[in-house]
Protein backbone atom coordinates (compact mmCIF):
# COMPACT_ATOMS: atom_id res chain seq x y z
CA UNK A 1 0.00 0.00 0.00
CA UNK A 2 2.48 2.50 0.82
CA UNK A 3 4.30 1.83 -2.32
CA UNK A 4 1.39 1.90 -4.04
CA UNK A 5 0.25 4.95 -2.35
CA UNK A 6 4.08 6.47 -3.32
CA UNK A 7 3.85 5.65 -7.14
CA UNK A 8 0.21 7.62 -7.56
CA UNK A 9 1.80 10.54 -5.87
CA UNK A 10 4.97 10.49 -8.16
CA UNK A 11 2.83 9.99 -11.08
CA UNK A 12 0.43 12.74 -10.53
CA UNK A 13 3.73 15.01 -9.69
CA UNK A 14 5.73 13.51 -13.32
CA UNK A 15 2.48 14.98 -14.99
CA UNK A 16 2.14 17.88 -13.67
CA UNK A 17 6.18 18.60 -14.01
CA UNK A 18 5.89 17.59 -17.40
CA UNK A 19 2.78 20.38 -18.11
CA UNK A 20 4.86 23.32 -16.58
CA UNK A 21 7.87 21.83 -18.46
CA UNK A 22 6.56 22.17 -21.61
CA UNK A 23 4.68 25.76 -20.51
CA UNK A 24 8.14 26.60 -19.45
CA UNK A 25 10.22 25.97 -22.41
CA UNK A 26 7.29 27.54 -24.61
CA UNK A 27 7.63 31.19 -22.88
CA UNK A 28 11.93 30.88 -22.62
CA UNK A 29 11.64 33.10 -25.71
CA UNK A 30 9.83 36.07 -23.27
CA UNK A 31 12.71 35.26 -20.82
CA UNK A 32 15.40 36.00 -23.47
CA UNK A 33 13.59 39.35 -24.13
CA UNK A 34 13.88 40.02 -20.20
CA UNK A 35 17.59 39.24 -20.20
CA UNK A 36 18.09 42.11 -23.23
CA UNK A 37 15.80 44.64 -21.43
CA UNK A 38 18.09 44.71 -18.23
CA UNK A 39 21.47 44.37 -19.34
CA UNK A 40 20.79 47.43 -21.14
CA UNK A 41 21.20 49.06 -17.69
CA UNK A 42 24.28 50.73 -16.29
CA UNK A 43 25.17 48.05 -14.48
CA UNK A 44 24.69 45.38 -16.72
CA UNK A 45 26.10 42.36 -14.41
CA UNK A 46 24.53 43.04 -11.55
CA UNK A 47 21.46 44.40 -12.85
CA UNK A 48 21.12 41.01 -15.16
CA UNK A 49 21.12 39.17 -12.37
CA UNK A 50 18.01 40.95 -10.54
CA UNK A 51 14.78 39.47 -10.89
CA UNK A 52 10.90 40.31 -9.88
CA UNK A 53 10.21 37.69 -6.59
CA UNK A 54 8.40 37.71 -3.85
CA UNK A 55 10.19 38.58 -0.51
CA UNK A 56 10.43 36.08 2.26
CA UNK A 57 7.48 35.70 4.83
CA UNK A 58 7.98 36.18 8.90
CA UNK A 59 4.03 36.60 9.89
CA UNK A 60 1.34 34.48 7.98
CA UNK A 61 -2.18 34.12 9.06
CA UNK A 62 -4.26 31.47 6.48
CA UNK A 63 -7.60 30.75 6.22
CA UNK A 64 -9.01 27.55 4.11
CA UNK A 65 -11.82 25.82 3.36
CA UNK A 66 -12.46 22.23 2.17
CA UNK A 67 -16.59 21.96 1.19
CA UNK A 68 -19.25 19.32 0.30
CA UNK A 69 -17.08 16.03 -0.57
CA UNK A 70 -18.25 12.31 0.13
CA UNK A 71 -16.33 10.41 2.52
CA UNK A 72 -16.65 6.20 2.99
CA UNK A 73 -15.78 4.52 6.02
CA UNK A 74 -14.73 0.71 5.87
CA UNK A 75 -13.80 -1.49 9.17
CA UNK A 76 -14.08 -4.65 10.02
CA UNK A 77 -14.53 -4.07 13.67
CA UNK A 78 -17.28 -0.91 13.24
CA UNK A 79 -18.64 -2.08 9.96
CA UNK A 80 -19.61 0.49 6.97
CA UNK A 81 -20.28 4.04 7.12
CA UNK A 82 -20.34 7.18 3.94
CA UNK A 83 -21.15 10.53 4.76
CA UNK A 84 -20.83 14.11 3.10
CA UNK A 85 -17.90 16.63 4.79
CA UNK A 86 -19.90 19.55 4.80
CA UNK A 87 -16.63 21.81 5.58
CA UNK A 88 -13.34 20.73 6.65
CA UNK A 89 -12.01 24.37 7.89
CA UNK A 90 -8.28 24.68 8.24
CA UNK A 91 -6.69 28.35 10.64
CA UNK A 92 -2.82 28.38 10.23
CA UNK A 93 -0.97 30.93 12.12
CA UNK A 94 3.15 30.86 11.01
CA UNK A 95 6.14 33.26 12.78
CA UNK A 96 9.62 32.97 11.33
CA UNK A 97 12.16 35.25 12.75
CA UNK A 98 16.61 35.26 12.10
CA UNK A 99 18.46 33.81 14.91
CA UNK A 100 21.59 34.11 12.81
CA UNK A 101 22.07 36.11 9.93
CA UNK A 102 26.07 36.45 8.65
CA UNK A 103 28.06 36.05 5.40
CA UNK A 104 28.08 32.31 4.81
CA UNK A 105 25.44 31.17 7.46
CA UNK A 106 21.52 31.68 7.67
CA UNK A 107 19.54 30.24 10.80
CA UNK A 108 16.15 30.99 10.94
CA UNK A 109 14.00 29.79 13.49
CA UNK A 110 9.94 29.76 13.20
CA UNK A 111 7.05 28.50 15.27
CA UNK A 112 3.07 27.81 14.20
CA UNK A 113 -0.33 27.12 15.09
CA UNK A 114 -2.83 24.97 13.07
CA UNK A 115 -6.09 24.21 13.77
CA UNK A 116 -8.55 21.91 12.27
CA UNK A 117 -12.22 20.56 12.11
CA UNK A 118 -14.74 18.70 10.04
CA UNK A 119 -18.63 19.17 10.03
CA UNK A 120 -20.71 15.95 8.76
CA UNK A 121 -23.92 15.64 7.00
CA UNK A 122 -25.99 12.90 4.81
CA UNK A 123 -24.55 9.79 7.53
CA UNK A 124 -25.54 6.60 6.41
CA UNK A 125 -25.43 4.93 10.20
CA UNK A 126 -26.13 8.64 12.35
CA UNK A 127 -24.22 6.80 15.22
CA UNK A 128 -21.45 5.71 13.42
CA UNK A 129 -18.26 6.67 15.86
CA UNK A 130 -16.27 8.31 13.64
CA UNK A 131 -18.56 11.15 12.25
CA UNK A 132 -20.39 11.04 15.45
CA UNK A 133 -17.00 11.76 17.25
CA UNK A 134 -15.22 13.45 14.95
CA UNK A 135 -17.88 16.02 14.40
CA UNK A 136 -16.30 19.61 15.28
CA UNK A 137 -13.38 18.13 17.06
CA UNK A 138 -10.73 20.21 16.57
CA UNK A 139 -7.21 18.29 15.27
CA UNK A 140 -4.28 20.98 16.54
CA UNK A 141 -0.89 20.86 15.66
CA UNK A 142 2.33 23.05 17.89
CA UNK A 143 5.55 23.17 15.90
CA UNK A 144 8.47 24.41 15.90
CA UNK A 145 11.31 24.91 13.21
CA UNK A 146 14.55 25.23 12.13
CA UNK A 147 16.45 26.30 8.54
CA UNK A 148 20.06 26.44 8.27
CA UNK A 149 21.81 27.35 5.15
CA UNK A 150 25.64 27.34 5.13
CA UNK A 151 27.48 28.09 2.31
CA UNK A 152 30.60 26.34 1.38
CA UNK A 153 33.16 26.83 -1.14
CA UNK A 154 33.38 26.65 -5.05
CA UNK A 155 29.65 27.91 -4.88
CA UNK A 156 28.58 24.78 -3.37
CA UNK A 157 25.85 25.00 0.25
CA UNK A 158 24.20 22.69 2.69
CA UNK A 159 20.61 23.26 3.57
CA UNK A 160 19.18 21.63 6.56
CA UNK A 161 15.58 21.65 8.08
CA UNK A 162 13.88 20.91 11.38
CA UNK A 163 10.45 20.49 12.81
CA UNK A 164 9.18 19.46 15.83
CA UNK A 165 5.41 19.50 16.45
CA UNK A 166 2.47 18.35 18.76
CA UNK A 167 0.03 16.93 16.96
CA UNK A 168 -3.12 15.98 19.03
CA UNK A 169 -6.67 15.88 19.11
CA UNK A 170 -5.32 17.23 23.28
CA UNK A 171 -2.08 18.11 23.06
CA UNK A 172 -0.46 17.77 26.46
CA UNK A 173 2.98 16.76 28.27
CA UNK A 174 1.29 13.26 28.96
CA UNK A 175 1.93 11.18 26.16
CA UNK A 176 4.45 13.95 24.85
CA UNK A 177 6.68 11.41 22.80
CA UNK A 178 3.88 9.88 21.62
CA UNK A 179 2.29 12.98 19.88
CA UNK A 180 5.37 14.47 18.65
CA UNK A 181 6.09 14.52 15.18
CA UNK A 182 9.47 15.29 13.64
CA UNK A 183 10.37 16.24 10.23
CA UNK A 184 13.99 16.39 8.53
CA UNK A 185 15.75 17.34 5.55
CA UNK A 186 18.80 17.64 4.40
CA UNK A 187 19.69 19.17 1.07
CA UNK A 188 23.90 19.57 -0.61
CA UNK A 189 23.10 21.71 -3.59
CA UNK A 190 25.50 23.64 -5.71
CA UNK A 191 24.96 27.72 -6.87
CA UNK A 192 25.34 27.34 -10.90
CA UNK A 193 24.55 31.06 -11.03
CA UNK A 194 22.97 33.81 -8.88
CA UNK A 195 19.64 32.76 -10.14
CA UNK A 196 19.91 28.99 -10.49
CA UNK A 197 20.52 26.52 -7.60
CA UNK A 198 21.14 22.03 -7.99
CA UNK A 199 21.45 20.00 -5.38
CA UNK A 200 20.37 16.99 -4.43
CA UNK A 201 19.20 15.11 -0.34
CA UNK A 202 17.01 13.14 1.87
CA UNK A 203 13.57 13.70 3.83
CA UNK A 204 12.18 11.53 7.04
CA UNK A 205 8.39 13.09 7.40
CA UNK A 206 4.70 12.78 7.00
CA UNK A 207 4.47 13.47 3.57
CA UNK A 208 2.60 10.08 2.58
CA UNK A 209 0.38 10.31 6.36
CA UNK A 210 2.79 7.73 7.72
CA UNK A 211 6.68 7.96 8.54
CA UNK A 212 8.31 7.71 5.17
CA UNK A 213 12.13 8.30 3.78
CA UNK A 214 12.47 9.13 0.45
CA UNK A 215 15.53 11.11 -1.69
CA UNK A 216 15.16 14.29 -2.62
CA UNK A 217 16.02 16.45 -5.85
CA UNK A 218 15.37 20.25 -5.89
CA UNK A 219 16.25 22.89 -8.94
CA UNK A 220 15.48 25.98 -8.60
CA UNK A 221 16.04 28.87 -11.48
CA UNK A 222 14.65 32.47 -12.20
CA UNK A 223 15.27 32.07 -15.20
CA UNK A 224 14.01 35.23 -16.57
CA UNK A 225 13.30 38.84 -15.06
CA UNK A 226 9.46 37.45 -14.19
CA UNK A 227 9.66 33.50 -14.53
CA UNK A 228 10.74 31.01 -11.90
CA UNK A 229 10.98 27.32 -11.66
CA UNK A 230 11.21 25.82 -8.38
CA UNK A 231 11.59 22.11 -7.83
CA UNK A 232 11.15 20.19 -4.56
CA UNK A 233 10.95 16.68 -5.72
CA UNK A 234 9.07 14.21 -5.37
CA UNK A 235 7.21 16.42 -2.63
CA UNK A 236 6.67 20.02 -4.76
CA UNK A 237 6.59 21.90 -8.60
CA UNK A 238 6.15 25.41 -8.68
CA UNK A 239 5.99 27.71 -11.52
CA UNK A 240 5.36 31.20 -10.46
CA UNK A 241 4.81 34.49 -13.00
CA UNK A 242 5.80 38.32 -11.55
CA UNK A 243 4.65 40.86 -13.64
CA UNK A 244 6.51 43.21 -11.20
CA UNK A 245 7.42 43.18 -7.40
CA UNK A 246 4.23 43.76 -6.27
CA UNK A 247 1.79 40.89 -8.44
CA UNK A 248 2.91 36.84 -7.83
CA UNK A 249 0.79 34.23 -10.34
CA UNK A 250 1.87 30.98 -8.85
CA UNK A 251 1.13 27.40 -10.38
CA UNK A 252 1.65 24.53 -8.39
CA UNK A 253 1.68 20.81 -7.67
CA UNK A 254 2.24 19.14 -4.22
CA UNK A 255 2.13 16.35 -1.99
CA UNK A 256 1.13 17.00 1.49
CA UNK A 257 0.21 14.60 4.71
CA UNK A 258 -0.42 14.26 8.64
CA UNK A 259 -0.48 12.78 11.66
CA UNK A 260 -2.69 13.59 14.56
CA UNK A 261 -2.70 11.27 17.83
CA UNK A 262 -5.70 10.63 19.74
CA UNK A 263 -6.39 10.65 23.09
CA UNK A 264 -9.88 11.11 23.55
CA UNK A 265 -11.69 7.88 22.69
CA UNK A 266 -12.53 8.66 19.26
CA UNK A 267 -13.59 4.98 19.03
CA UNK A 268 -14.41 2.72 22.26
CA UNK A 269 -11.90 0.57 23.15
CA UNK A 270 -9.14 2.33 22.24
CA UNK A 271 -7.41 4.77 24.69
CA UNK A 272 -4.65 5.92 21.99
CA UNK A 273 -5.00 6.20 17.66
CA UNK A 274 -3.03 7.69 14.93
CA UNK A 275 -5.07 9.70 11.88
CA UNK A 276 -3.38 9.52 9.38
CA UNK A 277 -3.53 11.10 5.54
CA UNK A 278 -2.12 12.43 2.63
CA UNK A 279 -3.07 14.14 -0.52
CA UNK A 280 -1.70 15.39 -3.94
CA UNK A 281 -2.84 19.06 -4.12
CA UNK A 282 -2.92 20.90 -7.48
CA UNK A 283 -3.26 24.39 -7.21
CA UNK A 284 -3.54 28.32 -8.67
CA UNK A 285 -2.01 30.53 -6.48
CA UNK A 286 -1.89 34.81 -6.41
CA UNK A 287 -0.03 37.14 -4.45
CA UNK A 288 -0.21 41.36 -4.15
CA UNK A 289 1.74 43.38 -1.78
CA UNK A 290 -0.39 46.04 -0.92
CA UNK A 291 2.17 48.26 1.69
CA UNK A 292 5.88 47.91 1.47
CA UNK A 293 5.52 45.09 4.45
CA UNK A 294 1.95 43.90 4.13
CA UNK A 295 0.55 41.32 1.35
CA UNK A 296 -2.43 39.20 0.65
CA UNK A 297 -2.89 35.96 -0.81
CA UNK A 298 -5.47 33.87 -2.69
CA UNK A 299 -5.40 29.91 -3.62
CA UNK A 300 -8.32 27.59 -5.66
CA UNK A 301 -6.74 24.05 -5.60
CA UNK A 302 -8.06 20.83 -6.17
CA UNK A 303 -7.02 17.99 -3.72
CA UNK A 304 -6.69 14.44 -4.51
CA UNK A 305 -6.49 11.97 -1.40
CA UNK A 306 -4.02 9.71 -1.64
CA UNK A 307 -3.97 7.57 1.77
CA UNK A 308 -6.35 8.15 4.72
CA UNK A 309 -6.96 5.83 7.32
CA UNK A 310 -7.23 5.03 11.80
CA UNK A 311 -5.06 2.85 13.27
CA UNK A 312 -3.28 2.38 16.40
CA UNK A 313 0.02 4.24 17.13
CA UNK A 314 2.94 2.72 15.19
CA UNK A 315 0.81 0.57 12.75
CA UNK A 316 0.30 1.19 9.00
CA UNK A 317 -2.74 1.11 6.81
CA UNK A 318 -2.78 -2.64 5.98
CA UNK A 319 -3.38 -2.96 10.10
CA UNK A 320 -6.09 -0.18 10.27
CA UNK A 321 -8.95 0.11 12.60
CA UNK A 322 -10.70 2.16 10.06
CA UNK A 323 -9.70 2.96 6.30
CA UNK A 324 -11.35 5.94 4.95
CA UNK A 325 -11.66 7.21 1.17
CA UNK A 326 -12.54 10.86 0.14
CA UNK A 327 -13.59 12.67 -3.36
CA UNK A 328 -11.04 14.58 -5.04
CA UNK A 329 -12.70 18.39 -4.41
CA UNK A 330 -11.76 21.74 -4.60
CA UNK A 331 -10.67 23.89 -1.84
CA UNK A 332 -9.71 27.78 -1.52
CA UNK A 333 -7.04 29.72 0.85
CA UNK A 334 -7.13 33.39 2.09
CA UNK A 335 -3.98 34.42 3.51
CA UNK A 336 -2.60 37.71 5.21
CA UNK A 337 1.36 37.83 5.55
CA UNK A 338 4.12 40.39 6.73
CA UNK A 339 7.12 40.46 4.80
CA UNK A 340 10.53 42.32 5.59
CA UNK A 341 10.17 46.10 4.48
CA UNK A 342 12.20 46.59 0.41
CA UNK A 343 14.87 48.77 2.20
CA UNK A 344 15.52 46.34 4.60
CA UNK A 345 15.32 43.32 2.28
CA UNK A 346 17.24 45.22 -0.36
CA UNK A 347 20.52 45.93 2.38
CA UNK A 348 20.24 42.37 3.78
CA UNK A 349 20.85 41.10 0.17
CA UNK A 350 23.70 43.38 -0.48
CA UNK A 351 25.31 42.46 2.77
Amino acid sequence: MFISCFESSTLLIRTTLAVVLCFAYSIHGWSQADEGLTVKSKKPIVEAAERFKPRSKFIELEFETINNFAIEAASDQFGDADARVNQNLIRNAKVKFPIILKKGVNLIGGLGYRHEQFKFSQQSEPNYPLFERFEDKPLKQISSSLYLKKTLKNNRFYFAFLNNSLNSDDPQFENFIDQLKSSVAFIYGKQVNPNKQVGYGLSFGYDLGQPSVFPLFIYNNDFSLHWGLDLLLPKSVKLRYSPSNEWHFYSIAELKGASYHLQDEVLEGFDQLEFRRSSVRLNLQIEREIQDWLCVGGTMGYRIPINIFISEPGENRSNSIIELEADATLYFNFSVFIVPPRKLYDRAKSG
